[in-house]
């Protein structure tokens, strides 16, 4: 088929505009990918053995899943154990997989808006029908560099929300350009076919992803109705049915995901909260309220990874709990209202408020974190461009200010990613936005203990963060959740100032919580070690050494079985010590020592030289050997 000149240009014009989105979108995130695992990516990562994938295997990728929290987030924990795998827990991998996801969701949205724009575009003239190509690309655009979405791409974990957004776009793509190719062809085709087959396979991936994604069979018929059935309430039999069977593969696989018995999941949820039902319903006004502002404000001024938010107690207490409930009442009146006049900006208000139902209703979640507007915002977004390029005359100036505002929210990104790259920093920053929240005061404290080993300066502030959480701490979230961790992080900081009878009361106190806790047993079997009470250590160290591999756990077992004297259980476990880390040169040394008494010198030989290969100044690893030359 001969191309002609106009087709050629529109295609570059196209590739131009990809490359420059992805440009831009590298640029602004280039500066995140030294930026360290934080708050969740703790549990879900760095201490997630089940994502440790060391080679490429179906085994692998079952540990990855059936091991790993929560479980019906599965494919973003493959991804993480692929990550893993390729460069173990070196950050810039993570960060790269989260930016090419966030550019992908964005380069999709580029096209399902020029698609749907091109497809129902009204008559020519219509003054307020933007051009398809720049509605497109300011939609993409603006979304890409929302500083509202650096919470889920900087911060590694919420790749769940990216995921998830990524495959529900792609999702709902497929399904409207194979309703094109159906409507255009008067027929079902094949490659309509295969578009819903996609688009059942993406849906499927986007609900793998995160739970939000069930909104998708509803977006799907949002979709259908208001562009391919022209908001009529009569359809064509053969059409009900397809839009029927979409609908019930989706429902089904959402009810084998998410349960039979969805009331019981949602009241469970409020079991581990400091609010009942009615009072995050209330709240969820305010905060849906506060999400619609910052998407037209988000300097990093108002943006926290961990909000303090008040909750509504009643329709006036506070005061503002009333009017946003009428504010919200008034979006859904707008929508309606804009249905027929302005049916793609209805679509896209539409479209926030349907994608914020899962997580901003009746659920017992956190009541706000900002990565629940990624994927709110992007047909969001699409409507925000929509009205400058449709209203503002001439066009040259729409298409300057949408720039503007472009550059404004690229600069305020990259100064919230900048945030991002010191821990200190970004908890410093929410602990002076949320000074009464103990979740940032406990994560300050840790990110101090984090920033050196040896500075007392920096142990004495993570003391005084600990024990703010604490006596700030409450409710039952905070004592199953978090508290153990900022009692773990108080005892380690009074050890290294040698507090150790301190930081042992404290490590029992994470016990009680969290008894599987493997650093608070390694570390007070070290103190008990010290303590001569090697007994008292093992004891703490058997249930480590049962479950995990565990190398600082049977470097400790082999010191206070040769304590003992128990040459050979000691020799055992600094053999697995060795097996499980192989590069700690103390183990070798160590080792060594053992096999000596053992008489096994061409053995303690061979571990010595390795120690001091591994570390040419260990002085003691030198006196060892040239201690064993002598004995030959």
């Amino acid at each position: 088929m001969r191309i002609t000149q106009s087709a050629t240009h529109r295609r570059l014009l196209t590739a131009a505009s990809l490359v420059l989105l992805a440009g831009i979108t590298f640029l602004i995130y280039s500066n995140t990918l030294d930026s360290p695992f934080e708050f969740d990516d703790t549990e879900k990562i760095t201490e997630n053995p089940a994502i440790r994938m060391t080679e490429l295997s179906w085994e692998g990728i079952k540990t990855a899943v059936l091991g790993s929290r929560p479980k019906s987030r599965p494919l973003p924990n493959i991804s993480f154990a692929l990550n893993f795998y390729m460069g173990r827990y070196n950050v810039i991998g993570y960060h790269l997989t989260n930016i090419f996801i966030h550019l992908a969701a964005g380069l999709l949205l580029f096209f399902l808006v020029r698609l749907t724009l091109r497809s129902f575009a009204p008559p020519t003239g219509t003054r307020s029908w933007p051009a398809p190509g720049w509605l497109a690309f300011f939609a993409s655009l603006l979304w890409l560099v929302q500083p509202v979405n650096t919470q889920a791409v900087t911060y590694t974990v919420q790749r769940m929300a990216s995921m998830a957004a990524l495959f529900f776009i792609l999702s709902l793509f497929l399904y409207a350009w194979g309703r094109v190719q159906w409507r255009a062809r008067g027929k079902l085709t094949l490659a309509a076919a295969l578009a819903f087959s996609g688009c059942v396979l993406s849906g499927t991936c986007a609900i793998l992803s995160k739970e939000n994604a069930a909104m998708l069979p509803i977006i799907i018929l949002l979709y259908e109705w208001f562009f391919f059935q022209d908001l009529s309430v009569s359809i064509p039999k053969r059409q009900i049915l397809w839009i029927v069977g979409v609908i019930l593969i989706f429902s089904v696989i959402a009810i084998c995901y998410l349960g039979v018995n969805p009331l019981d999941r949602i009241l469970n949820g409020y079991t581990q909260q400091e609010f009942t039902l009615p009072e995050r319903v209330m709240t969820e006004w305010r905060v849906i309220i506060y999400y619609v502002s910052l998407f037209f404000y988000p300097h990093s001024v108002r943006l926290i990874l961990d909000h303090d938010y008040p909750l509504s107690y009643s329709l006036a207490e506070p005061g503002t709990t009333l009017f946003c409930l009428g504010a919200v009442f008034a979006l859904i009146m707008l929508c309606i209202y804009l249905a027929r006049r302005h049916r793609f900006l209805a679509f896209c208000l539409a479209w926030f408020l349907a994608t914020l139902v899962i997580e901003s209703s009746v659920i017992g979640l956190d009541t706000i974190f900002e990565h629940r507007t990624y994927l709110p915002f992007m047909l969001f977004m699409a409507g925000g461009a929509y009205l400058a390029l449709g209203y503002i005359r001439p066009t040259k100036a729409a298409i300057i200010g949408l720039c503007m505002v472009a550059l404004v929210f690229s600069i305020w990104t990259w100064q919230r990613n900048t945030i991002w790259q010191s821990p200190i920093d970004l908890w410093t920053d929410n602990v002076h936005k949320s000074p009464n929240d103990p979740r940032p005061h406990g994560s300050l404290g840790m990110a101090h203990l984090d920033r050196t080993y040896n500075d007392a300066d920096q142990v004495d502030r993570a003391i005084h963060h600990c024990k703010t959480a604490l006596a700030l701490g409450s409710g039952t979230q905070w004592r199953v959740k978090y508290k153990w961790s900022v009692l773990y992080n108080l005892g380690d900081a009074l050890r290294r100032k040698g507090q150790v009878d301190q930081a042992v009361a404290y490590y029992l106190q994470v016990l009680e919580i969290k008894p599987m806790h493997t650093k608070a047993r390694i570390n007070l079997a070290s103190i008990l070690i010290q303590k001569q009470r090697y007994s008292d250590a093992l004891a703490h160290l058997e249930p480590v050494l049962s479950a995990e591999s565990n190398a600082e756990a049977h470097v400790n077992a082999g010191v206070a079985f040769a304590h003992i004297n128990r040459i050979d259980e000691a020799v055992f476990h600094f053999r697995k010590a060795l097996i499980i880390h192989p590069d700690i040169a103390e183990t070798h040394n160590n080792l060594g020592v053992l096999l000596i008494q053992k008489g096994d010198l061409q053995a303690a030989q061979s571990h010595f030289k390795t120690a001091l290969r591994l570390r040419p100044e260990y002085g003691n690893a030198r006196q060892n050997l040239e201690k064993l030359r002598t004995l030959e």
